[in-house]
């Protein structure tokens, strides 16, 4: 999607830009923001730290299928910081 669609779209509207190859993690996180989620448990391919993005950036519950209980984990550990978790 994002190469064909937004890649596209940005060099039609002729909106300027300096990466060749667009990438998801670099538009809506950092990689400060990836190591944090790293260091809390979450693995760093790609499908995970974009699932991180989503979960994290999202305005709603995400629904995480999880058959090897990653996310859970993460989930668990990122929110254990805060006081009102239970």
């Amino acid at each position: 999607m994002v190469q064909e669609h937004w890649k596209s779209d940005i060099l039609a509207k002729e909106i300027p830009n300096s990466k060749e190859n667009l990438s998801i993690e670099n538009l809506l996180s950092s990689p400060v923001e990836i190591s944090q989620w790293s260091s809390e448990g979450l693995p760093l391919d790609e499908l995970s730290i974009q699932n991180g993005i989503l979960t994290t950036k999202s305005s709603r519950w995400p629904l995480c299928i999880d058959p090897q209980l990653q996310a859970l984990e993460w989930i668990k550990n990122r929110e254990i910081k805060d006081p009102g978790f239970k």
